[in-house]
């Protein structure tokens, strides 16, 4: 394969939701560049892209696919990416790579939610961007919604290039506003140019001078041509044109039917022509780092976005070279832990098609196998040639379940795996709760989960089932309690001996001494689950020498750690030692630990417990027909709506709801929206439950006792 210089490589991403037809458009786009020479249909489960068995029984992409072909002396790597936001993983982190990226629209549908998703991270890391509404050939298809839907979604820098003829059954033709002719396709996508019809011809005008219009507001020496001249002419378009969409000042919008291959050779043409390439945009670093361009004279650089372990490809990691040449035998550092990874081959990969090539220009995509000390999001460059590039942002989980293996015995062959899919996909959260004795999972939705079991089951050979994941209550008092223990313990030989009397309060800032007590010693523990303690010794006339004060402390600490309500951990306590009783002989750190503990027991129940639970702040962002189902859903989940914001065509509610009901809320509101809907979530804080929930799981927690 020849090797193409970083000015002749184009890196775009193909975004959309699922549905929107980016696997069968990209099976057009491979076609009419001769990488395959007949097209795949997702019907037949032989596209290049979608190529892994669970991708072919739903019918829709779940893994980001690197793909590439070569057109006009450019290679245009291209990376077809899932619809879902439950895969968001595999959209966010191919979108870092890339250059450029191409929105592809159901025709039928509009703007929907996995296209907003794509965009939104576009937009945050500044990628220019163009707009495909496809499937035009669709009886359905509504063109002037979608633009409707585009404009209001995308804002007005969104630009019509071009606008089909006729839709649906018929859509054989677009009129092009650039080169201002009817391009005409046959079955096969071969274009035919000719006149505009008259009919249309005042339309074309129009749609044409508010594009050059645009063109002319990027850039203020083109506006004065434009003042003067009243347009632009043909190089000072291309120039113009190429800058307002590198600074996304202009989001030009093409038509498509991905099935007939119609609007796919003028995007091509688009693609060499207009989008930037790899030395026309920054290359974005952490902060601290330093800044580096995109150069195939320096040290080689590289980022890795992707890890992915199959039985048909190998354990492969996907890269983008920033900067130098990268070549087979190469040693590089990883930036994160200084260790070093040497390079054998590398391939630019294909679908699940593998090209090995000789080296790797700055700017270009590619793969290699078997790096051991290396991770997504990591860098990698040459000794000495220090450079760490931007992390993707990943979002967090929107559901968590309990994850136990179906076979017993088997819990650390899963939690392996499970660690193991997390370096693949850090979308994936794994958490061993000594707390909850669960393994918990954290995931974006039902689609992951079980792409995540299928994962378990086909690559590493393990069966898992997924089981209702508790709740990590807190324990804590309203009112203040005194009480007492006496451990007395007498069995031949030295015995066990020591009384102990606290005060117990809940406790909050500023809080005044303890009333009739003199505080002689104070200690706040900041404890590991949340909230503190206050501990202190109010001992006077030495009735318990200080000596055994920390067995006391670590009595208490010890039964903290499992309320008497739910066996939950306590918080937010203050304990005064005030009195008490110790034995010359008898006495010892034991003694005075487990009387602790059993004074600590007893006067807590005295003391108005009280459970409480994780809140979550929630932003749900719903379109307007749906906004009164989901509003009026939130109470029965003990939600309480803070508010509500228009953001385009949608409202986002602003809304806190407990994590008990937060992990049923993704299954309920994709069912309740028609997956049109999506939500993000982050813990705000602990609040007490309602005094019937408490009841409720004071019970519960009183059966599984007895059970076990």
């Amino acid at each position: 394969m020849k090797v193409y210089d970083s000015k002749s490589i184009r890196n775009i991403a193909l975004i959309g939701h699922a549905g929107s037809g980016k696997t069968t458009y990209s099976e057009s786009l491979l076609y009419k560049t001769g990488v395959i020479n007949r097209r795949g249909t997702v019907e037949d489960r032989n596209t290049t892209s979608d190529f892994y068995d669970i991708e072919q029984e739903r019918g829709s992409s779940v893994f980001s696919s690197p793909l590439f072909t070569e057109y006009r002396d450019t290679k245009i790597n291209i990376i077809d990416c899932p619809g879902y936001d439950d895969y968001v993983g595999e959209i966010f982190a191919p979108i870092q790579v890339v250059d450029s990226v191409a929105v592809v629209l159901n025709a039928q549908n509009g703007v929907e939610v996995g296209a907003e998703l794509g965009w939104a991270y576009a937009a945050k890391m500044q990628k220019a961007a163009l707009i495909v509404v496809n499937k035009l050939d669709v009886d359905q298809a509504n063109w002037d919604k979608t633009i409707d839907d585009v404009k209001a979604q995308f804002g007005g820098s969104a630009k019509l290039i071009e606008f089909p003829v006729k839709t649906g059954a018929g859509f054989n033709s677009v009129v092009n506003i650039l080169k201002m002719k009817m391009l005409t396709y046959d079955a096969d996508g071969n274009v035919t140019e000719s006149d505009i019809p008259a009919d249309l011809k005042s339309k074309a005008d129009s749609i044409r001078n508010e594009f050059i219009e645009s063109i002319a507001e990027s850039d203020e020496n083109l506006m004065n041509k434009y003042f003067e001249d009243g347009d632009l002419s043909a190089d000072d378009v291309k120039i113009g044109l190429k800058t307002a969409i590198i600074n996304r000042m202009l989001f030009p919008i093409f038509c498509a039917s991905g099935k007939n291959a119609g609007g796919v050779v003028n995007v091509l043409d688009f693609i060499v022509d207009y989008m930037p390439n790899p030395t026309e945009l920054p290359l974005i670093v952490e902060e601290g780092s330093k800044e580096v361009t995109c150069d195939d004279k320096a040290p080689v650089s590289l980022f890795v976005y992707k890890m992915f372990s199959d039985s048909k490809l190998g354990e492969m990691t996907y890269f983008r070279v920033h900067t130098g040449k990268l070549a087979s035998g190469l040693d590089l550092v990883v930036e994160r832990n200084g260790q070093g990874e040497r390079f054998g081959q590398v391939f630019s990969i294909c679908g699940k098609k593998r090209v090995e090539i000789p080296q790797v220009m700055a700017g270009d995509i590619a793969a290699t196998v078997k790096l051991k000390n290396t991770h997504i999001n990591d860098t990698l460059h040459e000794k000495n040639f220090n450079v760490a590039y931007a992390k993707i942002q990943y979002p967090n989980p929107k559901l968590r379940t309990a994850v136990v293996p179906k076979t017993r015995g088997e819990e650390e062959k899963v939690g392996m795996s499970l660690h193991n899919l997390h370096q693949e996909d850090p979308t994936v959260v794994i958490e061993h709760s000594q707390e909850l004795r669960q393994a918990i999972l954290y995931s974006q939705g039902e689609l992951h989960l079980s792409t995540i079991k299928w994962r378990l089951l086909n690559r590493y050979k393990v069966e898992a089932e997924y089981v209702e994941p508790r709740v990590p209550y807190r324990e804590t008092i309203q009112k203040a309690a005194r009480g007492m223990y006496r451990h007395k313990k007498q069995s031949g030989g030295a015995g066990q001996f020591a009384e102990v009397h606290m005060l117990i309060e809940p406790t909050f800032d500023g809080m005044p001494d303890p009333e009739g007590l003199t505080v002689r010693g104070r200690d706040t523990v900041k404890l590991d689950w949340g909230g503190k303690l206050d501990y202190y010794n109010c001992i006077v006339g030495g009735v318990i020498d200080a000596r055994f004060m920390p067995a006391i402390l670590k009595g208490i600490m010890d039964k903290m750690q499992f309320g008497p309500l739910t066996g939950s951990y306590v918080r937010d306590i203050r304990v005064s030692i005030f009195d008490g009783k110790m034995h010359p002989v008898d006495s010892n750190e034991a003694a005075f630990k487990t009387a602790a503990m059993m004074a600590f027991k007893d006067t807590f129940v005295q003391a108005a417990p009280k459970i409480l639970e994780p809140i979550y702040n929630l932003e749900v962002k719903v379109p307007e027909d749906f906004v009164g189902d989901v509003m009026s859903d939130l109470p029965s989940r003990r939600g309480m709506i803070l508010g509500i914001e228009a953001e385009g065509r949608y409202q986002v509610i602003k809304a806190r709801m407990p994590l008990v009901e937060l992990d049923k809320y993704a299954t309920a509101l994709r069912s309740m929206t028609q997956a049109r809907a999506t939500f993000s979530s982050s813990f705000s804080e602990y609040q007490a439950v309602p005094p019937n929930v408490q009841a409720e799981l004071i019970d519960a927690y009183k059966k599984s006792q007895s059970e076990e």
